[in-house]
């Protein structure tokens, strides 16, 4: 293999004090974000303000299945063939590379990797637990911001780069994260793909926001996300009469209705229908671990939007000075699932906008991140590449 991998989907496993290691003295004071062991001694849970955090089973990741367990059940599954069995029985002691920086440089060698984007587990399902007290809010998200610079750092010897997390709940205490995210060192954000908070991401009211990210130059990522939010309690309005429970039934129904494709659809929708990049032609934005199944519907969804007879699209009283789909093209990077058709996805789009991720270390990840080549074939040797690799480094790496 003679090109350099850059694996845009990578992932830690975050420590048990990532939210409390800096935490604010409010935080403190009325313990905010705690550890409570079972009655056998056997399990830790995770408790943000009254609410136990259910989302994943054991957030202390300790044991935790091997990176890769479920990746040959998902390929069968997209490629229709039978379904065998949940391998997970292999569970282990968490290993020393999900959570030492130092360690995961020897490992990603060992990979043939040589730059890596990191997000988080735990903290992309929190969101929804923070969100009913915008000072606890924003108190948790610079703890945790304060957690991965110390224990991953946001550019790490070049080739390490982790994601800072940013709320866009207020956009005043956004930009000051962002702030300190940037004399941090952060090349790249993440950031919750859904409506913020009862607006569209598109609204002028976070033009303040774009502006500095704009300004500044760094990436905007969109990754799949986990929790309580406010796309689930509208589902649970429109499909779930009261008082009925989440019944699996109806858990498998929001999952399938209301799933990743369609946050990333809705959000990359509002930014190209409420013109962001008309008005931050130089922002750039990547879509990870949320496949790409989504895409060729979406652009032709947004080349039908305005009126019936012109198609001219006016939003806050400017008017899009491009087809939507072209807009998408020139400011939005994919990155796609291995099991999916990633060659369609580059001729859809264009080679330079998909990027590899191998989801590493998570339990539906591609066990070894150089065999993404494979779901490559059929593209020329430069297209290969650029998707491996130099697509993700003229992003961020810089």
């Amino acid at each position: 293999m003679d090109f350099t991998i850059f694996d845009a989907d990578q992932h830690y496993y975050e420590a048990e004090d990532c939210l409390t290691r800096f935490a604010s003295e409010r935080m403190k004071t009325e313990k905010y974000v705690r550890w409570l062991t079972e009655a056998d001694g056997k399990r830790k849970r995770l408790i943000i303000g009254n609410r136990i955090v259910d989302v994943i089973g054991n957030p202390t990741f300790n044991p935790i299945g091997p990176p890769g367990i479920l990746h040959e059940l998902l390929k069968n599954m997209e490629s229709s063939a039978p379904r065998a069995a949940m391998p997970m029985a292999n569970i282990e002691p968490i290993r020393p590379e999900y959570r030492d920086r130092e360690v995961r440089l020897k490992v990603m060698s060992d990979q043939g990797v040589e730059r890596a984007m990191l997000f988080p587990t735990l903290a992309v399902t929190l969101e929804g637990y923070f969100a009913d007290d915008i000072d606890l809010l924003y108190d948790s998200i610079h703890a945790f911001n304060r957690w991965l610079e110390d224990d991953w750092g946001f550019s790490w010897q070049n080739r390490i780069y982790s994601a800072g997390y940013i709320c866009l709940m207020d956009v005043g205490r956004a930009i000051t994260e962002l702030e300190w995210l940037l004399k941090a060192g952060a090349r790249a954000i993440t950031i919750r793909p859904a409506p913020p908070y009862g607006r569209s991401p598109g609204d002028p009211c976070f033009d303040p926001f774009w502006a500095r990210v704009e300004e500044a130059g760094v990436l905007v990522t969109y990754h799949a996300f986990d929790g309580p939010s406010l796309e689930s309690e509208a589902f649970c309005q429109m499909w779930r009469a009261k008082p009925q429970g989440m019944t699996p039934e109806y858990q498998l129904l929001e999952h399938t209705i209301a799933g990743h494709d369609k946050f990333a659809m809705d959000t990359f929708t509002a930014l190209i229908l409420h013109n962001v990049f008309g008005r931050f032609p130089k922002l750039k934005m990547a879509s990870i671990e949320m496949g790409c199944g989504w895409v060729e519907y979406m652009l032709a969804r947004l080349d039908h939007a305005g009126g019936l007879a012109n198609r001219k699209i006016t939003a806050f009283g400017q008017t899009l000075d491009d087809r939507p789909s072209e807009i998408f093209k020139r400011h939005v990077w994919v990155s796609p699932f291995p099991e999916e058709d990633v060659v369609a996805l580059a001729r859809l789009i264009g080679a330079d906008r998909v990027l590899m991720g191998s989801d590493w270390p998570h339990l539906e990840s591609i066990p070894r991140p150089r065999d993404y080549v494979n779901c490559l074939e059929g593209l020329s040797h430069a297209e290969k590449v650029g998707i491996m690799g130099e697509n993700a480094s003229a992003l961020i790496a810089a």
